[in-house]
């Protein structure tokens, strides 16, 4: 497991902790108290706004102990000498006063001296200060402050329980058909367009737009990033894995017990990537060459990458470390790109460098999971990006989210108009700003980022059920505000054990983004020597829970707008072009025969195979070139030599018009 650098303020934390519980110690106590109280003023003398940044709090206890130490002690020896002089004067009423003054100051200094001192616990918002239908900021996108949820509960299983063999990346508790029809249906949604093709000439253009970089689609030569989230395969991968492909997570001989009890955990699954490369490749014509895919930090699970790689081998896979097992090998940029705005005051750093493919790519595209996080709160696009560094890990960052610590119960940084490094994220010129496409994967949203595995959603709509969704938007801001909305109602202590999106100023970092009256008092953000940042997009919370509306779905002003789609497929000429087919299995279940069903456009050469529920290829059925037009294939049950239950039939080929493949699942019975 790789472990992260501590930051200054996690230090002075850890110290402070374990020298308050060693009652031997408190001469130290007493140094340390001194220190921290002239680091203190000389921090915060010449600017009192940094008297609010996480090293400050930090320290804080220290110092305030100090000084009521010595005010106690010093005040109580005052009282008490002067009380003796009274007394030898017959002043007795006023001597009197001066030793209950000074025993009240004497226990002071004995409480202090033998007592921990009591850290406040989480604070737990029952709503956000802005209240509801309150915008503020500049909605951005084709449609400003538009927000797409495909919602549809058959496209994940009941019946996964995250465990090997059955887990939510496998073919069994995905219907492949559903996912599709909710990626293309959330694309011609976001862009108003009946046509995936002129969706996605309206996603480049609206973007090169943005960027001044005219008003025009995707031009050759040019890459695209997609920036995934696979930040557990840096440590729950054993080298040995990671020598032969990057196994996926599992609980063999070679693999510790505590990486089993992490199984699965929440991150981004094979599915609704795979339908964004079949639409960026077939439909919008990126060459595959030119498409990059990965989580630089970490490595990408073979759950993954062998879904991927099957239909799209020739996509550069990232990898820092190896350019084995069909991957690509990437470089860290030879300069730092960001510049912290904070100057250091709250990060203890200055700069960041990112990798060369990622800050030379002309076009990004973020997809992130839905989860919250015992740091941040919840973790979307934004700290996807935490994943892009080129360092091994990003504990450095970690000073400015609402809780520094790692058990997120010792809040110091809770609150609002506080640095966030997420507002540089997603400001800077090869990050967000340069993001044309933000997409968060609920399909099986979880409660935290790196132990626990996906978990089902008892909110409503979901009521008992995977939260089965599928979240789209190029307003960032936008986007994270709807999913940040899911996420205070499903993990708030109530619903879900877990509260951690509750937390006093977890959407800070989205206030700031919106609008530049949330910042700290006299601070800028310049993340990238371009200028100050404007608007990102549009932020507010909905009406409520089960209506979840925004300003503009209430006609009320110019706010966000959710719209809600269930996931059909786009009906259009270059679907039917390029995805050919309209594969129909029939019976389904079977028992005797199997009629496989499907629409050519022109002459090709087809491949069908039968795969277990897991993937694992059983064998192909049929290796063979066709004419266009009409199909039938007949498939005897015998000659198949399967037992009954469920398998995965996949139908893939090649012809003049592109790359096809479409996969059903099928049922075998007695």
């Amino acid at each position: 497991m790789n472990r992260t650098k501590l930051s200054l303020t996690d230090k002075i934390k850890k110290a402070r902790n374990y020298l308050l519980e060693k009652s031997t110690l408190k001469p130290v106590l007493f140094v340390a108290g001194l220190l921290a109280t002239i680091w203190f003023l000389i921090r915060v003398i010449p600017k009192p706004s940094r008297a609010g940044y996480p090293c400050m709090r930090a320290a804080a206890p220290l110092m305030s102990g100090f000084v009521l130490y010595i005010l106690s002690f010093t005040s109580a020896f005052a009282a008490f000498r002067k009380s003796r002089a009274l007394f030898q004067k017959r002043s007795y009423s006023t001597a009197a006063l001066l030793v209950v003054a000074g025993l009240i100051s004497a226990g002071t200094f004995f409480v202090f001296h033998t007592q921990k001192p009591v850290f406040a616990q989480p604070v737990i918002m029952n709503e956000p200060p802005d209240g509801a239908n309150n915008p503020m900021g500049e909605g951005l996108g084709i449609f400003p402050g538009r927000v797409v949820w495909a919602w549809n509960p058959e496209a994940t299983n009941a019946g996964c329980d995250n465990t090997p063999g059955n887990a939510f990346w496998d073919f069994k508790n995905n219907d492949t058909l559903i996912i599709r029809g909710m990626v293309e249906e959330s694309i011609a949604e976001l862009t108003g367009t009946t046509s995936l093709k002129a969706a996605w000439d309206s996603i480049f253009t609206s973007h090169n737009r943005k960027k001044n970089a005219g008003n025009r689609s995707f031009e050759s030569g040019e890459t695209v990033f997609i920036k995934i989230n696979q930040g557990t395969a840096s440590w729950l991968l054993t080298a040995q894995e990671k020598a032969s492909g990057f196994a996926l997570p599992s609980s063999g001989s070679i693999t510790p017990s505590w990486r089993a009890n992490h199984f699965a955990t929440t991150e981004t699954g094979p599915f609704v990537v795979l339908n964004l490369l079949r639409q960026l490749v077939n439909i919008a014509g990126v060459p595959q060459e030119n498409i990059y895919i990965g989580d630089p930090m970490a490595h990408i699970y073979h759950h993954n990458f062998s879904v991927w790689y099957n239909e799209f081998p020739n996509v550069n896979y990232a990898d820092k470390t190896t350019d084995s097992h069909n991957r690509t090998y990437i470089l860290p940029a030879i300069s730092p790109a960001m510049e912290y705005s904070d100057k250091g005051d709250v990060l203890n750093e200055t700069e960041e460098s990112y990798f060369e493919e990622m800050e030379e790519a002309d076009y990004l595209i973020n997809v992130a999971c839905l989860k919250s996080h015992i740091r941040a709160g919840i973790t979307l696009c934004t700290k996807n990006h935490f994943g892009s560094i080129t360092r091994n890990g990003a504990g450095h960052l970690h000073p400015s989210l609402v809780s520094v610590s790692d058990n997120g119960l010792d809040q110091s940084n809770t609150g609002y108009n506080k640095y966030r490094v997420m507002v540089d994220i997603m400001g800077h010129k090869n990050l967000g700003a340069n993001t044309m496409l933000f997409v968060v994967e609920g399909l099986y949203g979880g409660s935290e980022s790196e132990v626990k595995p996906p978990r089902k959603w008892n909110m409503e709509p979901f009521n008992g059920h995977w939260s089965s969704s599928v979240f789209m938007s190029l307003d960032q801001v936008a986007l994270e505000s709807v999913c940040y909305d899911f996420l205070r109602t499903e993990f708030n202590g109530i619903n879900q054990p877990e509260a951690y999106p509750n937390w006093l100023g977890v959407d800070d970092y989205l206030h700031q983004a919106a609008d530049q009256a949330n910042w700290p008092e006299g601070f800028e953000y310049n993340p990238d020597g371009t200028g100050v940042l404007k608007s990102l997009g549009v932020h507010e919370h909905w009406n409520n829970p089960q209506d979840k509306q925004y300003s503009r779905n209430l006609g009320t002003g110019s706010g966000i707008e959710l719209k809600q789609v269930a996931g059909q497929l786009v009906s259009s000429p270059e679907i039917e072009k390029n995805n050919s087919l309209f594969v129909k299995t029939f019976p389904n279940p079977f028992r005797d025969e199997l009629t496989v069903s499907f629409y050519l456009e022109d002459t090709g050469e087809i491949a069908l195979e039968i795969y277990s529920i897991e993937g694992k290829l059983i064998r192909q059925l049929k290796n063979e070139r066709l004419a266009g037009g009409n199909q039938e294939i007949r498939l005897n049950a015998s000659e198949m030599n399967l037992k009954p239950g469920l398998y995965i039939i996949s139908l893939s080929g090649k012809s003049t018009n592109g790359f096809f493949r479409e996969t059903h699942k099928i049922q075998m019975i007695n």
